[in-house]
């Protein structure tokens, strides 16, 4: 059934926290657009809370608002918050965007636009939550509306996100259809919240009576955010619970035999896979050999080429300098690599030295991911995708949407480049997440330092990992 546009008022009014100036521009705003608007500092139970923050928030603060955050979204109304968003990289960069994960997991809206939050907080009070985020726009042809949506588009396939859909709005499901008021409302059986959208503000001089939204872009944005908080609040709060472990196949007794054998320290890259695999997250086939017969044996046993680097808890990352040989084609120079690389890690004449004997990784994106807890917020998962443009986070143990919502931050690194295997990663990431939260006190850290995520179709794995037991 059909949404209708008619959709009760949420709440009789709206509550802004915000810096003076920007709460004072707030407030005007929404009282002329009708909406009975104040400024306030503790938000009201039976109010629509829109909060603009100057600063990503610390983790405490994040835990802090949550709580209200929290309330909101179990009455039905989501806290519509305007933050900036993270920039940059390190620990301060990783903190700010895990909280703002964290307050998007507790059912807050979130934006970053200022224009996006206001019409988020018009959609709200005037049209009520959609039920998701995908919105379809009916636009005559030719008209102002048709040739912003169609730019939005074009923007959105460039960076490999989902487009809105534009047309009659009956190609596919949408949880929102955007239209021009001029051309009257969509025919009833259109599926949908229906609301119109002005191409511009200053028409709205021309349709004063008429609730609408203002510019298609902001529109959208307005639509994207409130309509993810309301899947959120559809699926449940916070973090996957602990017992959805229990729908992976996790092979228990491999587990408990490889955690039995590692001491407390920093555990190495096959060690950790052993522990990876256990809860079936992909890594790539490989052994370890003690000499360079051995070597020959499971490259031969993998299938040439292959690749060869040192083995050891104390073997740096391949990013921070692990030596690694790649290509090998043959017996001769598995041999040949065998030497090469423990001499380069300065192992060769070390007692029980070894080498990591592994099939070439497929090609693809590479990113890294680091699993961690932080304080206030507890197991965090964040991705660091090449070309995102920022550091992504959700809280673990991850549900299914935190992993895809993580997954579609990657995107095709160059336009007709077949897109990336999202649902793989979505998968190992979310199979990861449970691992550490499963074993922990005990795990203090995972990191997949290279996981590779092949094109559609194709195989997204770990290539190169550590971790820490306490």
């Amino acid at each position: 059934m059909a949404q209708s546009r008619t959709t009760p008022a949420i709440a009789p009014r709206v509550q802004v926290i915000a810096p003076e100036a920007l709460g004072a521009t707030a407030v005007g705003t929404l009282l002329a657009r009708g909406i009975e608007a104040r400024v306030g500092d503790e938000p009201h139970p039976d109010d629509v809370v829109a909060w603009a923050l100057d600063a990503p928030p610390s983790g405490a603060a994040a835990v802090e608002l949550a709580q209200i955050c929290t309330r909101a979204a179990s009455a039905g109304r989501p806290v519509c918050l305007l933050s900036p968003a993270p920039r940059g990289t390190g620990r301060a960069a990783i903190e700010r965007a895990a909280a703002l994960s964290y307050l998007r997991a507790h059912g807050a809206a979130i934006a970053h636009d200022v224009d996006a939050w206001l019409e988020a907080v018009v959609l709200l009070v005037k049209f009520g939550v959609p039920t998701g985020p995908h919105a379809a726009v009916i636009a005559p042809p030719g008209s102002w509306l048709e040739a912003q949506a169609l730019a939005i588009a074009a923007d959105a396939e460039l960076l490999g996100t989902r487009p809105p859909v534009i047309g009659d709005g009956t190609t596919e499901r949408t949880d929102v259809v955007l239209y021009d008021p001029a051309l009257g409302p969509p025919p009833a059986r259109t599926p949908g919240l229906h609301v119109p959208v002005l191409p511009r503000a200053e028409l709205a001089t021309e349709l004063r009576d008429t609730d609408a939204l203002y510019t298609a872009r902001a529109a959208l944005g307005a639509v994207a955010v409130l309509g993810r908080a309301a899947r959120r609040i559809e699926i449940g709060l916070g973090p996957a619970p602990r017992t959805a472990s229990a729908e992976l196949n996790i092979d228990h007794e491999r587990l408990n035999r490889q955690l039995s054998r590692l001491p407390d320290g920093r555990v190495g890259d096959h060690e950790t896979k052993v522990l990876l695999a256990s809860y079936e997250v992909p890594i790539t086939r490989q052994a370890v050999a003690t000499t360079p017969s051995a070597a020959v044996k499971l490259a031969r046993r993998a299938g040439y080429p292959v690749e060869i680097k040192p083995w050891g808890d104390d073997v740096p990352t391949e990013t921070a300098g692990c030596p690694v040989e790649r290509g090998i084609t043959s017996d001769a120079l598995v041999r040949k690599a065998f030497a090469t690389v423990l001499t380069a890690a300065n192992k060769l004449d070390q007692e029980g030295a070894a080498v990591i004997v592994r099939e070439t990784p497929p090609q693809g994106r590479e990113v890294s991911v680091s699993l961690l807890e932080l304080p206030a917020l507890g197991w965090t998962v964040v991705l660091d995708a090449r070309g995102a443009g920022q550091i992504a986070a959700a809280p673990a143990p991850l549900r299914l949407e935190d992993a895809q919502a993580l997954a579609a931050q990657l995107v095709a690194s160059r336009a007709g480049d077949p897109e990336p295997d999202r649902t793989g990663l979505a998968n190992l990431l979310r199979r990861a997440s449970h691992l550490v939260v499963d074993l922990s006190p005990r795990m203090t850290r995972l990191e997949l330092v290279r996981v590779v995520i092949g094109g559609r179709g194709a195989r997204t794995l770990v290539v190169d990992a550590f971790s820490e037991l306490g």
